[in-house]
């Protein structure tokens, strides 16, 4: 190998490690590979910093703005609560539709949104049927992976092959070019899921109630102010007395009959005899008592009826994709002060962490028990930073989002008569919903997520290096070599469809993508076939996150909620894979000769 090759292929190999072990954000990781590209010369700064200004970037950003419109005007959910809600059906049927709703929508909405916005759904659902939720979910989150084959639009990843492809000097797919594959594709994710897929599914908790099952008890205890404790006359919102020892007060218990003051505001005063309900570690807990003349009560009920009233709830809530809390703590973010709200406890990756939970880095996918007032947890359902999973007022499809349901109708067609390039029709609906009052300004900037930009505009500087220094050519070689000859190419195209879903679960999806296209592109000149079917199988491969809950963002959302375990995934999503796989394998070469 020459120099070049070595760097090249170094970057690589260091920025999938990265990405598996979650070292940095990946958008700083794409970030410096297209800094070590340009300063090593692999490529000009030009073309380093190109893959950022694509017209892929273009169309992501645009979606994210349509996600936002339709999230804000609840269009998503009402047609999941028509078409999943109202109809009452055994499990099957239920299982039937979610996913294949689930799949409908990503057509064309992003799927990591639509999962965002239904996982609060399938949370009423589940208790008004009485079905463990965890039976909901990863057909939700499946059936939308599925759903975002069928339309160029439907997945960032789609978007981003295109954007490579056009890198490559070759013609990008049309918006509907694939769809009946992805419609197959999608069907058979749905009959999976009605019989085999359901069987394989978990059976989450039915009985024990959120205090229980986040391990509340261990840590919320009850204190008795004394009457020489330094608490007395003093509210809530003296931090210093409370922050100092990391421990939370959930809830005050007035002497002689005076009531229970759950959620307490931070201008309620403590008063001599007050019972104080406090979170924290027992050291902590401890320490507090020693210095304040607090003495523990014997009697400790810390259960969900306790904690919770008519006007303070105890509910879950999970970060979704876009949220800006993700990568802080919750000392960081300030989050008891801006909302109001108390974190009871934090489930990571299916494990609950009710200790230390102040100073945790969140991540998307975190569970959080949360405590607070109706109308704080209302205030924080708006502005998305968490997705409740709670009770739901029936949204009203109002003008709004009939609005949003146009200018989306007219990206399509637009688009699919080939009146307009993708990236213009879609910047055009987008400015649409500006000018309609759909969205504000701020709302646009904050919808989109500036992270998977960035990483997209990164890995195609990456994809450009790979081609220009002839390791794609290596690659593509080397996958020939895997073939039982390399004169056939349907098993070519079975072993890049098996290397690039490989990828995917190890490393960002995305990021599979962009690597293998010029793959597929080298392949095809390699064989002296059209590159159409190869560039397919890439596709394909790349969105087949199933048997990993770091494979796709959306995974990672129900994962939570779902009470799923990385075995989960693999018992569910690998014979799934198989499965569509094999249908690809089959059908692709039928439809897109060689």
């Amino acid at each position: 190998m020459v120099d070049s090759q070595l760097i090249v292929l170094a970057v690589l190999i260091t920025s999938v490690a990265l990405f598996v072990t979650d070292a940095l954000r990946y958008d700083l990781i794409a970030i410096l590979v297209a800094w070590v590209l340009a300063v090593t010369e692999c490529l000009s700064p030009t073309e380093a910093f190109a893959g950022f200004s694509s017209e892929a970037i273009v169309v992501i950003a645009c979606m994210y703005v349509f996600g936002q419109a339709t999230s804000r005007w609840g269009i998503a959910e009402f047609i999941s609560q028509k078409l999943i809600m109202r109809a009452q059906s055994n499990e099957a049927g239920l299982t039937l539709r979610i996913t294949a709703v689930g799949g409908l929508m990503s057509t064309i909405l992003s799927n990591t949104g639509v999962v965002a916005t239904l996982i609060p759904v399938l949370g009423s659902v589940g208790r008004q049927s009485k079905v463990a939720v965890s039976r909901l979910l990863m057909p939700l989150c499946f059936g939308s992976l599925a759903g975002g084959m069928v339309t160029v639009i439907g997945t960032s990843t789609n978007v981003a092959v295109n954007g490579a492809i056009v890198d490559q000097g070759e013609i990008p797919f049309a918006l509907f070019e694939f769809a009946h594959l992805g419609l197959l594709l999608l069907g058979i994710t749905t009959l999976f899921f009605v019989w085999p897929g359901r069987q394989l599914l978990p059976r989450s908790r039915t009985k024990t109630s959120l205090s229980e099952h986040y391990q509340v008890p261990k840590f919320v205890t009850e204190v008795l102010v004394d009457p020489s404790s330094a608490l007395i006359n003093r509210v809530v919102a003296d931090a210093h007395f409370f922050d100092k020892y990391e421990v939370t007060v959930l809830g005050i218990v007035r002497a002689e009959g005076g009531g229970t003051m759950l959620a307490p505001g931070p201008y309620n005063r403590i008063r001599n005899d007050d019972v104080l309900m406090v979170q924290g570690e027992p050291d902590a807990i401890l320490r507090l008592r020693n210095d304040l003349n607090l003495h523990q009560r014997d009697s400790v009920n810390a259960g969900s009826m306790r904690l919770d009233s008519p006007d303070v709830l105890m509910v879950e809530s999970v970060i979704p994709a876009t949220s800006p809390l993700i990568g802080r703590t919750l000392v960081e973010a300030n989050f008891q002060e801006e909302t109001g709200i108390n974190v009871l406890a934090i489930s990571k990756h299916g494990d609950v962490q009710p200790s230390k939970i102040a100073h945790t880095s969140l991540e998307v996918g975190d569970t959080l028990l949360i405590q607070g007032h109706t109308r704080d947890i209302d205030r924080l359902r708006e502005n998305r930073h968490l997705l409740v999973l709670g009770e739901l007022d029936p949204p009203v499809f109002g003008r709004g989002a009939l609005m949003t349901c146009l200018m989306l109708a007219l990206v399509l067609v637009l688009s699919s008569l080939g009146w307009m390039d993708l990236s213009m029709a879609a910047l055009t609906g987008a400015v649409g919903l500006l000018l309609t009052g759909c969205l504000r300004p701020h709302e646009v900037r904050n919808a989109i997520d500036w992270s998977v930009l960035i990483l997209i505009g990164g890995m195609l500087a990456l994809g450009r290096a790979f081609e220009r220094h002839g390791l794609g050519h290596d690659l593509a070689e080397w996958i020939a070599g895997l073939g039982a000859t390399a004169s056939n190419p349907v098993v070519i195209l079975s072993v890049l469809i098996a290397v690039t879903t490989l990828m995917t679960q190890v490393m960002n999806h995305v990021t599979a993508a962009v690597i293998m296209t010029p793959v597929a592109i080298s392949l095809a000149t390699e064989l002296g076939v059209s590159n159409r079917p190869l560039l397919l199988g890439v596709i394909v491969g790349a969105n087949l996150a199933f048997m990993s809950p770091v494979a796709h963002q959306a995974n990672a959302m129900v994962m939570g909620p779902g009470d799923y375990k990385y075995k989960d995934f693999l018992r569910v999503g690998f014979p799934l894979t198989v499965i569509l796989a094999g249908v690809s394998v089959l059908m692709i070469p039928v439809w897109w000769p060689f």
